[in-house]
C-alpha cells in the first residue's frame, strides 16, 4: 500500500504567491512598498494568511476604506489562485499507480472545499482530508499526519508526504514519513534542506521513481 500525502496551501495551489502579490499590489496603490521580510517571517511561522493593514494604515496619512480595498484585494487574490504546475499530471500518476492519496493542511475544511471547487478538482477523489477543522495540533506537530495514516490505515514507512514550507516539513518528518519539498515563489527563501529531496516542480521526478527511492 502507497499512501501520497499533500500539503494545500503554497503546494497544490498557489496561494502563497497570490496572498503576497495581492497585498503588494494594494500598497503599491497608496504609493508605499510592502515590508517583504515581515511577510516573509509570518510565513515561516506558520501564523497563517499574512495581513498586513495595520502596517499599512501606519504609513498613510488618509483613513482607509477597507471593505472596498480588501474587496479588491480578494478579488485579485482569487483570479491568482490556481493549481501549481505539474500537480494535474502528478495527481495522474498516483492515480495510475493507485496509490492512496490524502491532503493534510492547516487550512480550514470550507477553504479546501472551495478552492478545489475553483480549480476543477473533486474533493472526493483524496481519499482523506485531514485540515484544522479536525481540532488536532496544526504543524510542524504531526498529529495531522498520523491522524490520514490512521484513515488511510497506512504506516510513515509506506507514504511519502510533499510539502512547501519548513513546518509542513518538520511535520511530516516528525510523523517519520519521507518529505519532498516543493518550494513557491515565497517559500523558496527558506532553508528547506531538512526535506529528503527539493524540487523545483512537484512532477519533476516521476512518483514511481520517488516511491522506488524508498
Amino acid at each position: 500500500m502507497v499512501a501520497v500525502l499533500y500539503d494545500f496551501d503554497g503546494l497544490l495551489i498557489d496561494s502563497e504567491t497570490a496572498g503576497l502579490i495581492s497585498w503588494t499590489e494594494v500598497y503599491e496603490s497608496f504609493g508605499h512598498s510592502i515590508d517583504r521580510d515581515h511577510w516573509l517571517a509570518e510565513t515561516l511561522a506558520g501564523r497563517g494568511p499574512c495581513m498586513p493593514k495595520e502596517q499599512l494604515a501606519a504609513l498613510v496619512t488618509e483613513t482607509i476604506d477597507w471593505d472596498t480595498v480588501e474587496a479588491l484585494r480578494l478579488k485579485r487574490r482569487d483570479e491568482l489562485l490556481v493549481l501549481r504546475p505539474g500537480v494535474r499530471e502528478h495527481l495522474a500518476q498516483a492515480e495510475e499507480l493507485g496509490a492512496l492519496t490524502g491532503i493534510v493542511s492547516n487550512a480550514p475544511d470550507w477553504w479546501i472545499s472551495q478552492r478545489l471547487a475553483a480549480v476543477g478538482l473533486e474533493e472526493s477523489r483524496f481519499d482523506v482530508v485531514i485540515t484544522k477543522s479536525a481540532g488536532l495540533a496544526k504543524k510542524p506537530a504531526p498529529d495531522a499526519y498520523l491522524a490520514a495514516l490512521d484513515k488511510l490505515g497506512a504506516t510513515a514507512a509506506e507514504a511519502i508526504a510533499f510539502e512547501d514550507s519548513p513546518i509542513g516539513i518538520r511535520a511530516a518528518r516528525q510523523a517519520g514519513i519521507r518529505c519532498v519539498a516543493v518550494p513557491n515563489a515565497v517559500t523558496e527563501n527558506f532553508d528547506l534542506t531538512i526535506a529528503d529531496l527539493v524540487l523545483d516542480r512537484i512532477d519533476a521526478v516521476p512518483l514511481a521513481e520517488l516511491l522506488d527511492r524508498r
